[in-house]
């Protein structure tokens, strides 16, 4: 669709495949079934007790940290992250979304592992697809079991990091001043934009969860996310918030109401 004519040159150029071999791969019915979930994960609660490093901004009273992962089957990749014309991508919040200005950055890649251990930085807002630190994937805390090194109360058993060799993330068309604003921003949105690795990107575990974001705001989360996902066979998937085309999946859980 024309829509997509950019983003899909975008996203070819990370996969070496040409338009027309991408034309002649087959989606079955099992491929439309790729993603199993988008999960907003409650990663942490602003606790008074947790004495933490705040150069570059302290966490505002009731701020929650929020990380959202696309959960898909096994064997298939996570290619992008977008908003087009007709499918705008947005992330917003009530209040605003905190910002860690000294140690703090724009995506999960970018974020300095020995700045996070006792600093208000590891509960910073940034977009991602996989990665949380230079060092770390990202993954559920539910499926952590090599501790923390995030030294605050309620991280002590599990910070949702495991060490990993990091892909660089690449944006396209988003403004991401969004991400480096002192005051804090309320959103972050697009219709001409994308985020994406070389290559594609498959969860850090068997679970095959791809963490795309993490958002530590003291207001009410919503967001309207579309995805690009890959097939073992080399074939893509779009998926779409709302007002699906053609062959495009609209998958209600890419949309989160406050």
């Amino acid at each position: 669709m024309k829509i997509y004519s950019y983003l899909f040159l975008f996203c070819l150029s990370f996969m070496s495949l040409s338009a027309e071999a991408q034309a002649k791969k087959e989606i079955t019915e099992a491929d439309k079934l790729a993603l199993e979930g988008v999960i907003v994960e409650k990663y942490y609660s602003y606790d008074a007790k947790d004495v933490l490093d705040t150069a570059g901004g302290a966490l505002p009273e009731g701020a929650v940290t929020y990380r959202i992962y696309v959960d898909m089957k096994p064997d298939y990749k996570l290619q992008a992250v977008y908003g087009v014309t007709n499918h705008e991508l947005f992330i917003k919040t009530t209040t605003t979304f905190f910002n860690n200005t000294q140690s703090g950055d724009i995506s999960g890649d970018k974020i300095d592992d020995k700045k996070i251990t006792n600093s208000t930085a590891a509960f910073d807002s940034w977009i991602t697809i996989g990665a949380a630190t230079d060092e770390h994937n990202g993954i559920m805390k539910v499926e952590d079991t090599d501790g923390s090194i995030i030294k605050s109360n309620a991280m002590a058993k599990a910070d949702g990091l495991i060490a990993s060799k990091i892909k660089p993330i690449t944006f396209f068309g988003f403004d991401l001043k969004f991400f480096n604003n002192p005051s804090g921003a309320s959103s972050f949105s697009g219709n001409n934009g994308s985020w994406a690795v070389f290559g594609s990107m498959k969860g850090a575990t068997n679970e095959n969860k791809v963490l795309i974001a993490q958002l530590t705001t003291s207001g009410k989360l919503s967001f309207e996310l579309n995805l690009q996902i890959g097939t073992p066979n080399g074939a893509t998937l779009n998926y779409v918030a709302k007002n699906p085309e053609g062959k495009e999946i609209k998958f209600e859980g890419l949309t989160l109401k406050n």
